[in-house]
């Protein structure tokens, strides 16, 4: 066990754990798996879907728990999908309708898979996407012509939905007449440019919860780490919440201490400070 009160890590990736580029530093994996080997329980927080986990974190052994599509659905040491919290039909048939008028980027994330629109798949940069993920996005995507076609035709099994839209005056407007119809869902965003449909009870903190539950760790030997606002419930009900310096100012807001940006190792410096028991 560590000579410090975290028992469990929870790890958001993009923009946290991983560097700009979308690459793993060195120092950071190795910090993790010191971690690991130190007795803490770290968990994936992603709001990735299952099957576009980096190769690189799934490797490390020790790394028992991953949280996927922002706490739609939790997997187990085995890659066994123990928790599943799926969108309601009636919210996926009520957010079709509410933006039927608007011809929008959408991506649905189904069984751990996902699907985008082809002119996303396409031309990835020109919705907003950094060019370091182009290659991520065409790798690790189906693609459709008829995106809410796809979404009506999987209604009963959608972990998430997102819009991908790199202009505010579109998509701020939207995002707020959904927050006050939808109540029903949990709306968020990982990125600027997207807005996140969930149903109401996945969160990353919820998702956090169930682990603890299930392993006998209180809340209060928990920490936490993100860079986003669908991080900042996760940071701000942790025993330590962090974020690092990159971060959005709703994460920020939520976060004990604030750790170096993702592309200065900040993960790295926050798993020193708890084996050393610092903090």
């Amino acid at each position: 066990m560590t000579k410090n009160k975290v028992k469990l890590l929870a790890l958001d990736l993009d923009g946290t754990v991983m560097r700009s580029d979308n690459t793993l530093a060195p120092e950071v994996k190795s910090a993790i798996v010191s971690a690991v080997s130190c007795g803490v329980e770290v968990v994936v927080a992603s709001g990735r879907p299952f099957s576009t986990m980096p190769g690189e974190i799934m490797a490390i052994d020790g790394i028992r728990y991953v949280v996927a599509s922002n706490g739609a659905a939790i997997y187990d040491a085995s890659r066994r999908r123990v928790r599943s919290l799926t969108m309601r039909e009636s919210d996926v048939l009520r957010l079709l309708e509410l933006t039927e008028a608007h011809d929008l980027i959408w991506e649905a994330f189904c069984e751990g898979g996902i699907c985008t629109d082809r002119r996303y798949y396409n031309d990835p940069v020109r919705y907003g996407c950094s060019a370091a993920y182009v290659d991520y996005v065409r790798s690790s995507r189906g693609c459709s012509d008829d995106m809410r076609g796809y979404i009506f035709d999987h209604r009963r099994e959608l972990d998430s939905v997102e819009i991908v839209c790199a202009d505010p005056s579109v998509r701020d407007p939207l995002r707020a007449r959904l927050e006050r119809e939808l109540s029903g869902l949990y709306i968020t965003s990982s990125s600027a440019d997207f807005v996140e449909f969930m149903d109401s009870r996945a969160t990353k903190s919820s998702a956090v919860r169930w682990i603890c539950t299930r392993e006998n760790i209180s809340l209060a030997h928990t920490a936490a780490c993100g860079n986003a606002d669908n991080d900042a419930d996760m940071v701000s009900q942790a025993g330590l919440g962090a974020a690092v310096q990159n971060a959005t100012p709703l994460c920020l807001g939520a976060a004990d201490v604030i750790l170096p940006s993702n592309d200065d190792h900040g993960v790295k410096h926050l798993i020193e400070k708890i084996l050393s028991g610092a903090i």
